[in-house]
């Protein structure tokens, strides 16, 4: 089967191994783990979702905004669900927190 590049997407985004895990490209996005079960997570993000992301004034209402559209087409609740650990931007991973 002939992957479309940049990346596939898939529901969880993680392919687990042996001892280790291996996670798509993603090109933005949010990156990290999900409390309770410790698997890793990429959750894609879209054009306004970032900028929600990346706000600098009224963080607490763009993030409940974020999460709300997140949740909204079918992907996992971020808030009090998955600690995150990285922000994708342009397929670079930077510190998130």
């Amino acid at each position: 089967m002939v992957l479309p590049f940049p990346y596939v997407q898939l529901r969880m985004y993680v392919r687990h191994t042996t001892w280790s895990y291996t996670r798509s490209s993603m090109v933005n996005g949010l990156r990290g783990v999900h409390i309770a079960s410790n698997i890793p997570v990429d959750i894609p993000l879209n054009s306004k979702e970032m900028q929600l992301a990346m706000a600098n004034v009224h963080e607490n209402e763009c993030w409940e905004m974020l999460n709300a559209s997140v949740v909204s087409r079918g992907e996992m609740n971020i808030i009090g669900d998955i600690e995150l650990d990285f922000i994708v931007i342009g397929g670079v991973e930077k510190v998130f927190h």
